[in-house]
């Protein structure tokens, strides 16, 4: 089924620090948590970095780096949410956790980076950047909200390859599971445990499927 992960590997879920190439954010540890209190916002997402075999008629696929601008985008924006594969070699067929701590507001997708591979030597990328993801300078590829002092869960991103290699926003599906994602997650951060962590996903109508529920309390 597209638009799910088949429950995303959730039986146990530990939240690990990775390779981000931005420095506009910061991780989720108590230590930075207690110094931005619920000013700033928690936003947790899952990155899929593994090539992808055979994928749309090709050798492999594989997602290479993700971005998010905060809105109004602009030469001076501030908050860049800009993630990187960790090792194009030693990258897992997997989901790395990212909880980070940001700056509050509307974000949407701004750039994304697909390795493609017809053979060994055939080797190009699929690249989306503002000119793509932006039409009149609003963006069509998709958005996200997060408020202060909120904790939000976007979505799992990976690549879909039914038809072409493909940025694609999947998610955890039903109330059960998000509820063992959230246990999982209150584990892994108990100083964070009394808030809410609210699903709500990316939107998009071109890398992913309209999906929601409603917030798991404390």
């Amino acid at each position: 089924m597209k638009t799910t992960y088949f429950g995303l590997l959730i039986s146990v879920v530990l939240f690990i620090s990775s390779s981000v190439s931005a420095a506009e954010f910061k991780y989720l540890t108590e230590k930075n948590y207690k110094e931005v209190g619920r000013e700033q916002s928690i936003l947790l997402l899952h990155v899929n970095w593994g090539r992808q075999w055979k994928c749309a008629g090709l050798d492999n696929a594989q997602l290479q780096s993700l971005s998010f601008s905060r809105l109004p985008l602009s030469e001076n924006s501030t908050g860049i949410v800009s993630l990187e594969i960790p090792s194009k070699l030693t990258a897992k067929d997997s989901f790395t956790n990212y909880t980070l701590i940001i700056i509050p507001g509307e974000y949407a997708l701004s750039e994304f980076d697909v390795k493609v591979a017809k053979s060994s030597s055939d080797v190009g990328h699929l690249k989306a950047g503002a000119s793509k993801l932006f039409k009149e300078g609003k963006p069509i590829g998709g958005t996200f909200t997060v408020g202060p002092g909120e904790i939000v869960y976007i979505g799992h991103f990976t690549l879909d390859c039914t038809k072409e290699p493909i940025l694609w926003r999947f998610y955890i599906e039903g109330r059960k599971e998000f509820e063992r994602y959230v246990s999982g997650f209150n584990k892994e951060f108990p100083f964070v445990k009394d808030e809410t962590v609210i699903f709500r996903l990316f939107s998009t109508n071109m890398f992913g499927e309209a999906y929601s529920l409603e917030p798991v309390s404390p």
